[in-house]
């Protein structure tokens, strides 16, 4: 987004682009469902929506300047928290795998198991071209073309508490309140959160 005064609004099954100065819409989209979590992905922004049961969940890219669809995908069962690196976007699945999402498809290009059911959740982050899976035992680094995860024994312990928020500056901006819908999704449920802007680099939360 530019300088102006404008938003990104999502309201039940629609999503504008808002100009608060002139109070009017510079475009506007229906949607089939209602858009929780928005957060800009270079030139595009990713909606996450969930339908009116709450049972179905939809992720959406769409042009930021005029909001032409760019894809849709009913694929991911839950809200994510994108992490933008190289035009593609990576995130922690439902069932706990890392996932990449093609930039410019929204095809799901690979799911990885980094760890067994009883080990530590670690939090996907992106730092200085590098994507890492961090936790306070155990740490990662995830190969963005194989989706391989390399234990990475520097960083085993490195902290002597545990993550609750990962903050990785090696990625494009997202909504600052994505890690909120996760750290929902990590406790007690999926969290919904409605987001009117865009905010900076973020992560998520691990052990």
């Amino acid at each position: 987004m530019n300088e102006s005064n404008e938003v990104f609004l999502g309201q039940r099954k629609s999503i504008a682009r808002f100009n608060l100065d002139t109070q009017k819409s510079i475009w506007s989209k229906n949607l089939e469902s209602t858009p929780l979590i928005i957060s800009t992905c270079g030139e595009n922004i990713l909606v996450q929506s969930i339908n009116s049961w709450g049972t179905e969940y939809s992720h959406q890219l769409l042009n930021a300047q005029t909001g032409k669809e760019v894809w849709m995908t009913n694929e991911i069962k839950t809200m994510i928290v994108p992490q933008y690196h190289k035009g593609n976007i990576f995130f922690i699945s439902s069932k706990g795998l890392v996932s990449k999402l093609c930039g410019s498809s929204g095809e799901l290009l690979f799911e990885t198991q980094y760890k067994k059911w009883y080990q530590p959740k670690c939090a996907l982050t992106v730092a200085k071209n590098k994507i890492y899976l961090l936790s306070k035992k155990r740490s990662f680094l995830v190969d963005s073309d194989s989706g391989q995860c390399s234990e990475f024994s520097e960083l085993a312990n490195f902290t002597k508490n545990t993550l609750t928020a990962v903050y990785g500056n090696g990625i494009d901006q997202m909504a600052l309140f994505s890690v909120l819908a996760y750290a929902g999704a990590a406790g007690t449920g999926d969290a919904g959160v409605v987001n009117a802007g865009a905010g900076g680099d973020s992560g998520g939360g691990g052990e």
